[in-house]
């Protein structure tokens, strides 16, 4: 806050000021130079008025004033000097031995000054004009080597530019220059004219120019260098280029070096430069470029590019290599542009203050060759452009030749052009009329074609002409839901007894499932949505499920047969499971309980159900809701996974996650998908992680009749201890050989990590899931015998079997028979999975769950129970006060 009161009161000092005398011509830009290396610093584009350098000497980087607005820049040797908008007295850092860093001193208290120029070793500062008796007499202080002292002139003084030992004065009337100071290498005091007008002055090292006042606003330059041009060249191995002819070409600015001058050319902005010049180890002025402002160092030039990007480009010898700063090209002033000035209009030179403007000099005049296509006006620069019919240089017959091809290849396309656009119309019209014709000429030929179905009255051709139509109609349906049927209300009413209470077989939170027999004799179960309010979520529900198991086909996933859609009636009709659910038989007393293989051939079969919809279904399919309840036993005791009404299509790549409000059931829910929102296929590894517990130890995800009602929180521990018989279903007999189910737990546990991406994926669980089963299997013996291959592997109704064995051919040929019933239900399907050689292609390679459990089972026996996963509160960070709560109330 202090510093933006610190630049409002200095802009309205400066406005103050400048309505009383007016400011002088500084400059944006500086550039210092000397032993310690060279710097550029320039005014910052943002007009704040701040200033940034950038350079090799330390002495100014680290000591340049970050929060004070300047006027102008000035620079020496070693130092740099700017003007201050507070108080209008310059300010200087870097490090020199004959000019003190900070304010100069000695000095006189309240002195403002207009404008400051540095020398060599030395500074001199030109004060504001005097009032009353003395308001022709100018007061001019300088600092430094052999320079300390306050000069008096009469006579009011326009500008102020300091050389290596020496400084010139330019007055405002009479526009005469008078130089005074140590004239000894240069003999500049000696030789300056005393006959010229000028408009500006730039000092150099031992040379002063200026521009002459008149139309052409020439340059005029006098002083010598003695002998300095052999040292010069000695120093620098003769890589000198002398041109000490001044140009001819009109000029607006003017800036001097040691042995350089440089200049923007008053018609284009184009920069010109004569003197002393190194060209062969560095690049020579800039050709093609227009500048706003140009600063000269001792051996070589920069300048501001007038272009939106407000860059600085350098040339010569010595210059800082990286100059990335945008750079004012101006100060902002609070007036608007004088006559002869154009306020700039670019995007990156921006004043702070409303009022507030960057005024740059028009150009001035046009050379011989050229004429004035744009004047100067406020808002625009003039703009010269060469005349053609009087070229005598190589640049203006260049321009000219190109302006002339231009309005050749101009005058080509004005009478091409139509030439083009008939030939186009000719082509389409051409193509038209043979569309056309080659149309009416079919119709034609097909004038006396008649259906076949018109021919005659045959009443087989026309039962083939009904069924036809029937398939007909049956692919449109095939279209809409792909192979589920449709069915009407009334034949699902008359098949399950009008859905009376007797007939229900089990009931979620929003849908009964009722069992019926269909005419032809087929038992189904038809799941009937429940009436409520939010009719919306049913009918998506409804349909999500309906459009995912109308693609699907898989052994382990349940088989959908036919919908309907009547009304406010959503049914969905599935292949009737016989046996009920997976919960139903590890939580009821009345039902049979499953043995040890039985349960884990189901865990493999649900595996496989899950496996297809991550790795095999296009997009991969996140469940959502994978428990107990939804695992289906047939009347094979084959396993499905069922309830689709939550699943949703996943990205295509199985990795990548969606962002979806939490669902699923609770003690089931991946925590990280409810706490974060973040879903993947990783989210239905947790939820089969707890099934895998919920098999191995027969107690509910969730059952607050136990102190640890979560059954994560309860077997985990128990697990990394290595207790595996803490855990077990006390209902079931512990087989001989616990290691098949100790494998089981380990891989559970991995599962139900808090990290998704610490999680193993579907096919590696399955993969492991199988070699425990071949391991709990052992050899065949009385009380543990061997599962047929179809049960292991898939369901014996949708992957068959040969077998030498007559009986299996004949259980075989009565599953085909069976299955013929439901062709009309169970189109083929756009995804498959070949169960069997999946399971074929993962034993080709050593599953990672494997082997780490293989890793755990050896750590075990020598490590004498040591903690060989990580506890769970290592896997998860601490949780927030909202997800305490939760985990809190739920787990």
């Amino acid at each position: 806050m202090w510093k933006c009161r610190y630049i409002v009161k200095a802009f309205v000092l400066l406005v103050v000021f400048s309505e009383v005398s007016g400011l002088g011509s500084m400059s944006s830009i500086a550039i210092s130079y000397g032993e310690y290396g060279s710097v550029f610093c320039g005014l910052k584009s943002d007009g704040s008025h701040l200033v940034s350098c950038y350079g090799s000497s330390s002495a100014i980087i680290y000591s340049t004033p970050a929060h004070f607005p300047f006027i102008g820049l000035t620079a020496g040797n070693g130092f740099v000097c700017g003007l201050l908008m507070d108080s209008y007295q310059p300010y200087c850092w870097g490090r020199s031995n004959f000019v003190l860093m900070g304010v100069p001193q000695p000095m006189i208290k309240g002195s403002k000054y207009l404008e400051i120029s540095a020398g060599e070793n030395h500074l001199c500062a030109l004060r504001q004009p005097l009032m009353g008796k003395r308001r022709n007499t100018s007061l001019i202080d300088c600092w430094g080597y052999n320079m300390t002292r306050n000069n008096q002139f009469e006579g009011q003084i326009q500008s102020i530019s300091a050389g290596s030992e020496f400084n010139c004065a330019l007055f405002s009337v009479n526009k005469r220059v008078l130089c005074w100071g140590d004239e000894t290498s240069s003999q500049v005091i000696s030789l300056a004219p005393k006959d010229l007008r000028f408009l500006k002055i730039a000092a150099g090292g031992y040379h002063v120019c200026g521009i002459l006042e008149g139309v052409n606003s020439q340059v005029h330059c006098w002083g010598r260098s003695l002998n300095l041009e052999q040292e010069f060249s000695v120093a620098h191995s003769a890589q000198l280029n002398v041109e000490l002819v001044a140009p001819s070409d009109p000029l607006i600015s003017v800036v001097g070096g040691k042995f350089h001058f440089c200049g923007i050319k008053s018609y284009d902005r184009g920069v010109v430069c004569w003197g002393y010049s190194v060209d062969k180890s560095t690049p020579p002025p800039p050709s093609g470029v227009r500048l706003y402002e140009i600063a000269a160092g001792d051996y070589f030039t920069c300048g501001i590019l007038a272009e939106i990007s407000l860059l600085p480009v350098c040339w010569g010898y010595g210059f800082p290599s990286s100059l990335p700063l945008a750079v004012s090209p101006g100060v902002c002033k609070p007036r608007p542009c004088a006559s002869g000035f154009y306020e700039l209009n670019n995007g990156s030179a921006t004043c702070k203050f409303p009022d507030s403007r960057i005024c740059l000099p028009c150009t001035n005049g046009c050379p011989a060759e050229m004429y004035q296509q744009v004047e100067c006006t406020s808002s625009t620069d003039r703009q010269c452009t060469y005349n053609c019919s009087s070229c005598n240089s190589v640049d203006c017959f260049s321009n000219c030749s190109s302006a002339i091809s231009e309005k050749k290849n101009a005058k080509f396309w004005c009478l091409q052009l139509p030439v083009i656009v008939a030939e186009v119309a000719f082509a389409v019209f051409l193509v038209s009329v043979v569309s056309l014709t080659s149309i009416v000429y079919v119709r034609y030929k097909l004038r006396n074609c008649r259906c076949s179905g018109n021919a005659g009255p045959s009443p087989r051709k026309n039962i083939g002409n009904a069924k036809e139509i029937g398939k007909d109609r049956a692919d449109l349906d095939d279209l809409k839901m792909r192979r589920a049927q449709m069915f009407s209300y009334e034949d699902l009413e008359r098949a399950t007894g009008g859905f009376k209470e007797e007939s229900q077989v089990g009931k979620g939170s929003f849908s009964c499932v009722f069992k019926g027999v269909l005419k032809d004799g087929t038992v189904v179960a038809v799941k009937r949505a429940i009436m409520s309010s939010d009719m919306k979520k049913n009918s998506k529900e409804f349909h999500t499920e309906l459009d995912l198991l109308s693609r699907l086909n898989h052994a382990h996933l349940l088989n959908l047969l036919g919908y309907c859609e009547e009304g406010g009636e959503r049914l969905l009709v599935y292949e009737y499971m016989a046996n009920g659910s997976l919960h139903q038989h590890l939580h009821r007393k009345n039902k049979t309980q499953f043995d040890w293989i039985r349960r884990v051939t189901i865990a493999v079969q649900a595996a496989r159900g899950i496996e297809y919809l991550h790795g095999y279904a296009c997009p991969p399919v996140i469940h959502r809701d994978i428990k107990s309840s939804n695992i289906l036993i047939d009347e094979e005791h084959n396993a499905r996974v069922a309830d689709f009404g939550l699943s949703l299509l996943g990205p295509a790549n199985s990795s990548s996650a969606l962002a979806e409000l939490p669902a699923g059931t609770l003690g089931y829910l991946d925590p990280e998908y409810y706490r974060l929102h973040y879903l993947t296929t990783k989210s239905d590894i947790y939820s089969f992680g707890v099934l895998l517990l919920e098999i191995l130890s027969g107690r509910k995800a969730i059952d607050m009749q136990y102190d640890e009602g979560n059954i994560v929180e309860w077997a985990v521990p128990l697990i990394k201890a290595g207790d595996i018989e803490a855990i077990l279903d006390p209902v079931l007999k512990q087989p001989s050989d616990v290691e098949a189910l100790r494998r089981i737990a380990n891989i559970a546990s991995k599962c139900v990590r808090m990290r998704g991406k610490e999680r193993p994926s579907m096919d590696k669980v399955t993969t492991a899931l199988e070699r425990a089963l071949a391991q709990l299997m052992g050899s065949p013996s009385n009380d543990q015998p061997i599962l047929p291959t179809e049960v292991v592997l898939g369901s014996s109704r949708l992957h068959k079997k040969s077998s030498s064995n007559p009986s299996t051919s004949e259980t075989t040929a009565v599953a085909e028979t069976e299955d013929q019933r439901f062709v009309e239900f169970r189109a083929p399907s756009w995804i498959t999975f070949p169960s069997v050689a999946s399971s074929q292609r993962r034993k080709s390679s050593v599953s990672d769950a494997d082997v780490e459990a293989k890793n755990l089972e050896t750590r075990n026996v020598f490590a004498n129970g040591t903690d060989v996963l990580r506890s769970l509160e290592e896997e998860i960070g601490p949780a927030s006060p909202h997800e305490h709560l939760f985990l809190k109330h739920n787990f």
